[in-house]
């Protein structure tokens, strides 16, 4: 709409400036600038005073172009200037969906399902700045309801992930079927192949498959429970940056982050939750909603 506003606007002045220079010229009556400009904006118009008027072919010619171009850029530039402002109001009131999001290092979550409702959830009062994009308008009119931001649309399409602002979004969650989860993790690593991809996985056969369409972390929630039962059981705890586990009776490796203790498997490990340990934990986070609701 900006844009179209834009072109609208140059298209004026040009119209404008080609009329006030063609009158000038072509024009006998006309004696100076400011009546070649006059005399443009009253053809532009159409209010015709008759106090001045095209005496030659050419002039007469020239008026045809003016009003025919002055018309349309002028119509063209009132009805953007409406969708920009009027009707984003509206919208607003309305709690319409979004057509486009401004946001930039959000988290964007595909499917309103069972596991997106509980990473709702779970991140609406973490301070998290995040999206959702869902195709069912029943699923879309609860998010209004709710007064969360949703792009509706099928998350596959190129277009919608561009209205969701993936090139500057932090995170992707995919919570929709394994065959969509691929089609998207492709689409958005093209988009943006440095957005960190968390999806959720049905068969386990298709990890891998996961893995190499872009996905960064692929979550299977049954084996994370009971993975993380098992751990629980055997009092050891997993390392946030590889994931492997760590006894922390005897961990040679710790680190403290706003207030808690943290176990790592090496000193690599250690020194790379040092240098990023928001990013982290953020992914934990995320891995962790995306199978709460299991």
């Amino acid at each position: 709409m900006k844009r179209r506003l834009i072109y609208t606007m140059i298209l004026l002045f040009g119209v404008t400036t080609l009329g006030t220079v063609g009158f000038l010229i072509l024009e006998p009556t006309v004696k100076d600038p400011f009546e070649a400009f006059y005399f443009t904006i009253v053809t532009m118009f159409t209010v015709g005073y008759g106090d001045i008027v095209p005496t030659t072919v050419a002039s007469k010619i020239l008026a045809l172009i003016v009003v025919v171009g002055g018309v349309t850029a002028a119509v063209t530039a009132l009805q953007s200037l409406f969708d920009l402002v009027v009707t984003k109001d509206i919208r607003r009131e309305l709690g319409l969906p979004e057509r486009r999001t401004k946001m930039k290092d959000h988290i964007i979550i595909c499917g309103y399902g069972n596991v997106g409702q509980r990473i709702y959830e779970q991140l609406k009062d973490k301070n998290e700045s995040f999206l959702f994009i869902e195709s069912d308008p029943g699923k879309v009119a609860d998010l209004v309801d709710k007064r969360v931001p949703v792009i509706q649309g099928d998350a596959s399409d190129e277009d919608v992930l561009v209205r969701a602002n993936v090139k500057e979004a932090k995170t992707l969650v995919l919570t929709l079927t394994d065959s969509t989860n691929i089609i998207v993790a492709i689409m958005a690593k093209m988009l943006s192949p440095n957005i960190f991809i968390v999806s959720e996985v049905e068969d386990m056969r298709n990890v891998i498959v996961l893995k190499k369409a872009g996905a960064d972390e692929v979550v299977h929630c049954h084996e994370m429970g009971a993975r993380t039962m098992v751990s629980k059981a055997r009092k050891i705890v997993i390392d946030p940056v590889c994931g492997a586990e760590v006894d922390p009776r005897t961990a040679k490796f710790t680190a403290e982050f706003k207030g808690a203790i943290y176990y790592f498997d090496s000193q690599e490990c250690k020194d790379a939750f040092g240098k990023n340990s928001d990013r982290f934990m953020e992914m934990q986070r995320v891995v962790e909603a995306t199978c709460a609701v299991r």
